[in-house]
């Protein structure tokens, strides 16, 4: 904001402070000066800002991105490593001064990268003019800023959950997996979109957590972990579903008492997608 603005600015307040003791008045005032400030914010962030922060969030609607790493340094910083949909991966850094590794984010500030992560996985609002300006003028994010942003992440950041069971024994895992339910606001833990859309299949991790996730998605996991393949939610080491059915069809292969009805169960789970299909 410039000296003049903020002069403008300290002058209205005062004004307000002048008022009477009438509380409609006082209301009526500070709205007005509600009003003001964000005609000057809108005033100080330029068309061609906008067009760039807009091109940029654009292209971040229309494109997939995927959590691979994350952490918190400290309380005020968020590092995370994301791959691209061309498997080009990209370190972003949520602080008092933000960054993404790319060539895009050097020169404007802002790219596709660092805006999935303020919008997916923080659930920033991205037409919030404060935020636009602290992005695109001041290079730079306030305390204020930061407690904003980071609010969000206990709801979109998977923790990660505890087995279900310990693994012991093969027999023990066939007898004991299952799929957690999945609520309709339930994201991915890799591309934060929502799990349930339509032609997206989904895996579980069936012999730990039974928590779900896009199968695309997991694929994308795999291929960046390589044999260090882990559930993005328990940790457990990742075992694939034809790995599963393989096992399950061995161990009822081999046994001579018939299959239970809880045991009917789990096999409907392993071979039942999440929409009954």
């Amino acid at each position: 904001m410039s000296s003049g603005a903020r002069l403008q600015d300290s002058a209205i307040h005062e004004n307000i402070g002048s008022l009477s003791s009438s509380s409609d008045d006082k209301q009526e005032a500070l709205s007005l000066c509600s009003q003001y400030q964000d005609s000057i914010k809108k005033d100080i962030l330029s068309n061609d800002r906008n067009i760039i922060f807009d091109k940029a969030l654009g292209k971040m609607l229309i494109r997939s991105f995927y959590l691979i790493q994350h952490e918190f340094p400290s309380s005020d910083q968020f590092e995370c490593l994301i791959s691209t949909y061309n498997r080009h991966r990209c370190k972003i850094i949520i602080s008092y001064e933000s960054s993404c590794s790319c060539k895009t984010f050097r020169k404007n500030n802002v790219c596709k990268h660092f805006l999935f992560v303020l919008k997916r996985i923080f659930n920033v609002d991205l037409h919030s003019l404060d935020i636009r300006l602290a992005i695109m003028e001041h290079h730079q994010f306030t305390n204020a800023d930061l407690e904003y942003i980071f609010q969000g992440q206990v709801r979109r950041l998977c923790s990660v959950t505890s087995p279900l069971l310990q693994l012991d024994t093969k027999e023990n895992l066939v007898l004991s997996f299952k799929r957690q339910s999945i609520g309709f606001e339930d994201v991915c833990p890799i591309c934060f979109e929502r799990l349930i859309i339509k032609n997206k299949k989904l895996v579980t991790c069936f012999y730990s957590c039974g928590k779900s996730m896009h199968k695309t998605c997991m694929n994308e996991w795999k291929h960046t972990k390589g044999k260090a393949t882990n559930c993005p939610y328990c940790q457990v080491h990742w075992i694939d579903p034809s790995a599963a059915q393989k096992t399950v069809l061995d161990y009822y292969a081999k046994r001579a008492h018939p299959i239970e009805k809880r045991e009917k169960y789990f096999l409907c789970c392993l071979y039942t997608s999440s929409d009954g299909s």
